[in-house]
C-alpha cells in the first residue's frame, strides 16, 4: 500500500459531474514516454489502450473551461492536447491503481450515483430527460459516461483510502507561521551583476543559428508536374499520370521524358503565383498527411507534390531587441551563476558586510522589525530561501541568496517572535491550507511513482 496520500492538484482535473466544472493543471512528470504511431487509442498505460473519445472529452472540457474564462483557445491546441493526454493517462494511472487495491467502483454504485446527481433531477427525482439532453449536449454516450464515472469513483475511493491517518505536524505548522510572522531587523546588500550589451557581431551570430525562431511569413514547398494529355493521348496521359503518382509517393525521382515535365518547384507563400487557379486552390489544402493531389484539365493532367512548410524568417533589424533580450537573460544566468560562487566564497572570511559592500560599489539596506515578505518584495528572494532568514543566527551573514536581480546577503540583529494572539489566528487559518497543499504534494508524489513504474505508450499523432 501507499503511503497515506489524498487529492493533489491533478484530482481536481477529473470531472466533478454534479458542477461539470474542470480545472486546468501544471506538472512536470519526471518520466520519459515512449511514443507510437500507429496505434488506435490515445495511449496505452501497462497494455491496456485508453480510447480515443475520453481523450477528446477532455479536450472537450479543458476547452470549455477556458473559454468561460474568456481564453481564446485557437491558438492553444497543442497545449490542450498535452493537457488532455496527461489528464486521461493520469487517471487510467490511479484507475488501475485502485483496481488493485480492490476498490473499483461497481456498476450499482455508478447507477447508484448517477441517479442523486442534482443536475439530473426534475422536481427531486431523477429525470431521465435531463439526463440524456446532458450527454447529448457533451456528445457522449450512456455507457461513456458511465465508464467515465466508474473511472472517477474508483480514484476517489483510492485517495480516500489514503488519506486515512494523514495528519499534519505541529512542527511543520509552527515552522510555516514562524516564516510569515516573525519579525526581523538588520542589514541587507544586493550585488548586482554587471550590465552585459551584446555587441552586433554576437546579435548577427545568434540570428543566424536561430533562424526557425524567427519565422515571419509562411508557405510551402510545392513540384507541380505536368502530363500532356495533348503529346500523349488521353489514355495513355492517365497511365502516365498514375505511374508518376505512385513514383511521388514513394518519394521517387520523376525524370523528365515526352509528355511529362515538371514546370514549377518553389516555396507558394501566397496566391500571388503565376499558377492556373486549380493548382492554387489544391495547393492550399496540402499539407504532410495529404502531400499530393491531382488537378484536371482540358490538355493536361497536374500532379502537385507537397514538400515541406516553409518559414521566412523576418529581418533582423524587426527581431533584435527580442535578440538582445534574450542574449541578456542568457547572460544573466551565467553572470548571476559566477557572481553567486564568488560571494560564497568572499563570505567564509570576510565577515563585515560594509567591506563587501563598499568592493561591490553596493549599497546597504537596513531594515527594522519588518516580515520576510518585506525582504522577499524588497529584493527579490525566492519564497523557499525566505525560511533560511528567519532561522538565521543573529549577528551572522545570512547567505547569499540567488534573487531576481542579483545576490543577496545580510545580516540579522534580532528575530522577534510571532505574538501569540496573532499566532493562534494564524494556526486556525492555515491548517487546512497546509494540510491540503501537503496532501497534494504527497499524491502527485503516487502520480510521479506510478510513471516510473508503467510502460506508458503515446499515440504520437496527436502530439504532430
Amino acid at each position: 500500500m501507499f503511503i497515506n496520500i489524498g487529492k493533489s492538484k491533478w484530482m481536481k482535473l477529473i470531472l466533478f459531474i454534479t458542477t461539470f466544472a474542470f480545472v486546468g493543471t501544471a506538472f512536470v512528470a519526471l518520466i520519459i514516454y515512449k511514443f507510437a504511431g500507429n496505434m488506435q487509442g490515445v495511449a496505452q498505460v501497462n497494455g491496456k489502450e485508453i480510447p480515443m473519445a475520453e481523450f477528446y472529452y477532455q479536450v472537450t472540457l479543458i476547452t470549455r473551461q477556458m473559454e468561460n474564462q474568456g481564453i481564446d483557445t485557437a491558438p492553444l491546441k497543442k497545449q490542450i492536447y498535452a493537457d488532455a493526454i496527461r489528464n486521461v493517462i493520469d487517471q487510467e494511472l490511479l484507475f488501475q491503481e485502485a483496481q488493485r487495491e480492490g476498490i473499483e467502483a461497481t456498476k450499482e454504485e455508478v447507477k447508484r450515483y448517477i441517479l442523486d446527481i442534482e443536475a439530473f433531477k426534475e422536481d427531486g427525482k431523477f429525470s431521465k430527460d435531463r439526463y440524456l439532453a446532458f450527454l447529448s449536449q457533451v456528445n457522449i454516450t450512456p455507457s461513456f459516461f458511465e465508464e467515465i464515472l466508474r473511472k472517477e469513483l474508483s480514484i476517489r475511493h483510492l485517495l480516500t483510502l489514503q488519506r486515512v491517518g494523514f495528519y499534519l505536524t505541529e512542527d511543520e505548522l509552527n515552522t510555516y507561521i514562524n516564516k510569515q510572522l516573525s519579525r526581523i531587523s538588520g542589514e541587507f546588500v544586493l550585488i548586482k551583476p554587471p550590465e552585459y550589451r551584446p555587441t552586433d557581431k554576437e546579435i548577427k551570430e545568434y540570428y543566424e543559428k536561430n533562424l526557425k525562431k524567427f519565422a515571419g511569413k509562411k508557405g510551402k514547398l510545392i513540384a507541380v508536374y505536368q502530363i500532356s494529355i495533348k503529346e500523349l493521348g488521353s489514355e495513355n496521359a492517365q497511365k502516365k499520370a498514375q505511374q508518376i503518382y505512385k513514383k511521388l509517393k514513394n518519394n521517387e525521382k520523376v525524370a523528365p521524358e515526352k509528355g511529362v515535365k515538371k514546370i514549377f518547384e518553389d516555396v507558394v507563400y501566397d496566391n500571388n503565383n503565376k499558377l492556373p487557379e486549380k493548382i492554387k486552390k489544391e495547393i492550399k489544402n496540402l499539407s504532410k498527411d495529404k502531400n499530393i493531389s491531382l488537378v484536371s484539365e482540358e490538355d493536361s493532367y497536374y500532379l502537385i507534390k507537397y514538400i515541406k512548410d516553409v518559414s521566412k524568417p523576418q529581418p533582423l533589424e524587426k527581431v533584435k531587441e527580442q535578440i538582445i533580450s534574450q542574449l541578456k537573460k542568457e547572460r544573466s544566468k551565467e553572470s548571476l551563476k559566477k557572481l553567486y560562487d564568488e560571494v560564497k566564497e568572499i563570505i567564509k572570511m570576510e565577515k563585515n558586510l560594509k567591506n563587501i559592500a563598499v568592493n561591490y560599489r553596493a549599497k546597504i539596506k537596513k531594515i527594522k522589525g519588518e516580515t520576510v515578505q518585506t525582504v522577499e518584495a524588497e529584493f527579490g528572494v525566492l519564497p523557499e530561501d525566505l525560511g533560511k532568514i528567519v532561522r538565521s543566527k543573529e549577528g551572522q551573514i545570512v547567505g547569499p541568496f540567488k534573487t531576481s536581480s542579483g545576490v543577496l546577503i545580510g545580516k540579522i540583529s534580532r528575530i522577534e517572535p510571532p505574538e501569540k494572539e496573532r499566532k493562534e489566528e494564524m494556526e486556525g487559518l492555515l491548517k487546512p491550507i497546509l494540510l491540503e497543499s501537503k496532501y497534494r504534494t504527497l499524491v502527485q508524489m503516487l502520480i510521479d511513482k506510478l510513471k516510473e513504474d508503467s510502460e506508458i505508450i503515446i499515440n504520437r499523432r496527436l502530439l504532430q
